[in-house]
């Protein structure tokens, strides 16, 4: 409560207020006055403390020494920050930068971890190192620590005091922008990934919201191209070439705003950028090539420091394994491989410093630079410059670029707007269509009489046979039969029902419903068993399924019915001679299309054992009948 709310209650309430020896009455004036100036006094010594503490507070974060609650991944060591000597809490963050920089999004890590079982570590305050499954929320903590990329970090949230819906004053705390935080120390300690590489993990999940990035496609305007009809992103859509199309339907309807080509709409772009940077093409190199001397100079730089840095490491790790306890043999031997890694580290950076020294190139010649600077057209279609590349280099300088038909003109209208407010504007004629070639009237003519008896796969076929070929000399295919049946306006091929005739199918349906091999029914057409229907030259053969002959297809053998072979062996004549009278209707004859006995069964009765045989002994073939 605060205090003159409570000198109000006292006063209302007539009750005293006793302070150590004194007693006062908050209802009388003079005792009311004191308590206000004691209170008064009190809280502008409260405010002063506090001013103090926060002081005292900025100053240690200022010097990166205040420390509320470590990430799980770290620990103090004195005043100084260091990695966990822990394997597995090392290992277990690693792997979540890791699976990051091969998925890319934070949603796919947490899956991919929950999916192989990795646990993740995490400290409470005032408690040791907890393991549990993979979150979202862990794994965002994690990646957007800025501690693991080395850095310190203070005041990167802001309390706010607000009112809720009910009238109840609350504290928030919000998130600030990097550059409003107070306190960013880089390179501040050792992180799990550099300082640099946590960077584009942000701008990599910050993208991700909203993903404008170009990709591998050569289409120049992808992610700038926008409809200047409805005002929204169009989108790219590729085949012999690329075009451009909205895939907004324009006025309620399911016509698009805009579909057109962009190979000339590119061309267009693209002269209008390189025109733009052409003049500033030798100023360019010049202050490409100063950047470049400055930054070798920076490289030796920093190669020096980190010849330091790894001597200074090396030293430390040396200490902290001597201080340990050996019977903690887990943090020891990461301590001792700690300590040959840092000496490793110093060797390999001693000989990176002087790989640089002899490897530093002398400062270009300025004529050069100038006749490199006058190339910007061959720079900008160089073999190893690729179109993600290009895409980037013109964001660079223009915001978007709307596109828009006038049907009236032929033409369409393209805006270049560039960044900083100006644009350009450029007419590019739209291109009128070829006049397709006419389909031949005799291949016409065989569609449509095959389209009563064949789908579009079988009449391909016969015209395939016949040499009929496309308008565009291509051969024909059932899509091509589609779509020449859509020109011509001619019907698909449908099956007739209730007729009260029996349907004509091929040999590959008519096997199936016999349930056979297609060798067995075209066997039966060549013996002459089944009568095939008249169909135009060059096209499959088709049956009609009738009872009759669905009858001597069957799951088992009637009354009085052996296999082939067996009634050639005892009929005493070939297997051909069984084919031949069973042709004639000397023999009835019927095909099992299941069992270990299936085939072809003869019905023998008195008039087959009188037929003649041809050969007294006739060995006993598996395959007869077959």
């Amino acid at each position: 409560m605060d205090w003159f709310q409570l000198l109000e209650w006292c006063r209302a309430t007539d009750t005293l207020l006793i302070e150590g020896e004194q007693v006062f009455s908050p209802a009388r004036h003079d005792d009311a006055l004191v308590l206000s100036i004691k209170g008064s006094l009190s809280e502008s010594e409260l405010t002063l403390l506090r001013a103090r503490l926060r002081g005292g507070a900025m100053n240690k974060a200022q010097r990166g020494a205040l420390y509320h609650n470590l990430p799980a991944g770290f620990l103090l060591e004195g005043d100084r920050l260091v990695k966990d000597p822990d394997r597995q809490v090392r290992h277990a963050i690693g792997e979540v930068f890791a699976r990051f920089r091969e998925q890319g999004s934070a949603r796919r890590v947490t899956a991919s971890l929950l999916d192989d079982g990795v646990r993740l570590p995490a400290r409470m305050p005032g408690r040791e190192v907890a393991w549990d499954d993979a979150t979202y929320g862990r794994v965002i903590g994690i990646l957007r620590n800025p501690m693991m990329g080395g850095a310190y970090a203070y005041g990167r949230k802001r309390s706010e005091r607000v009112l809720d819906d009910a009238g109840v004053l609350r504290t928030t705390k919000r998130t600030i922008p990097r550059d409003d935080w107070h306190v960013l120390i880089e390179d501040h300690h050792e992180g799990y990934v550099s300082w640099q590489d946590w960077l584009e993990i942000q701008e990599r999940m910050s993208a991700n919201a909203i993903s404008r990035e170009p990709r591998e496609g050569a289409a120049l305007l992808q992610t700038l191209a926008t409809c200047g009809h409805c005002g929204h992103r169009l989108h790219t859509r590729y085949g012999r070439a690329w075009s451009y199309m909205c895939l907004r339907p324009m006025d309620g309807s399911r016509k698009s705003c805009l579909h057109v080509g962009g190979v000339r709409i590119d061309a267009v772009v693209e002269r209008a950028f390189l025109d733009a940077v052409s003049p500033a093409g030798v100023e360019a190199a010049r202050l490409a090539a100063e950047r470049s001397e400055k930054r070798d100079d920076a490289g030796l730089r920093s190669l020096q420091l980190e010849v330091e840095r790894c001597r200074h490491e090396a030293g430390l790790a040396e200490r902290r394994y001597y201080k340990i306890d050996p019977d903690n043999r887990l943090v020891a031997d990461t301590l001792e491989r700690d300590w040959e890694m840092a000496l490793r580290a110093l060797e390999e950076a001693g000989r990176a410093l002087d790989h640089a020294r002899q490897s530093q190139a002398p400062p270009p010649d300025p004529a050069r630079l100038e006749a490199l600077g006058e190339r910007v057209d061959d720079l900008w279609h160089a073999n190893g410059v690729t179109p993600r590349e290009r895409k980037r280099l013109l964001a660079c300088l223009v915001e978007d670029v709307t596109l828009r038909i006038d049907r009236d003109v032929g033409a369409v209208e393209i805006v270049m707007h560039w960044k900083g407010g100006e644009f350009d504007e450029f007419t590019v004629p739209l291109q009128r269509r070829r006049s397709v070639p006419e389909d031949g009237t005799e291949t016409v003519e065989l569609v449509r009489q095959l389209v009563g008896l064949y789908n579009d796969s079988d009449i391909s076929c016969v015209l395939n046979q016949r040499g009929r070929v496309t308008p565009k000399g291509l051969p024909f295919n059932r899509n091509r039969v589609h779509q020449l049946r859509k020109r011509h306006g001619i019907p698909a091929h449908a099956r007739k029902a209730g007729d009260g005739m029996a349907p004509v199918v091929g040999v590959l349906e008519a096997s199936r419903q016999l349930e056979v091999s297609e060798s067995t029914v075209y066997r039966w057409i060549r013996e002459g068993l089944i009568a095939a229907e008249p169909t135009l030259a060059g096209a499959p053969c088709r049956i009609r399924l009738t009872d009759a002959l669905r009858q001597r297809f069957r799951a088992e053998p009637p009354e009085g019915f052996v296999p082939a072979r067996t009634a050639a062996r005892r009929l005493g004549v070939s297997r051909q001679r069984i084919w031949q009278r069973i042709r004639d209707g000397d023999l009835q004859a019927c095909h099992i299309n299941r069992g270990p006995d299936r085939g072809l069964f003869v019905q023998l009765g008195e008039a087959a054992a009188s037929l003649p045989g041809l050969f007294a002994d006739v060995p006993d073939n598996p395959e007869d009948g077959q």
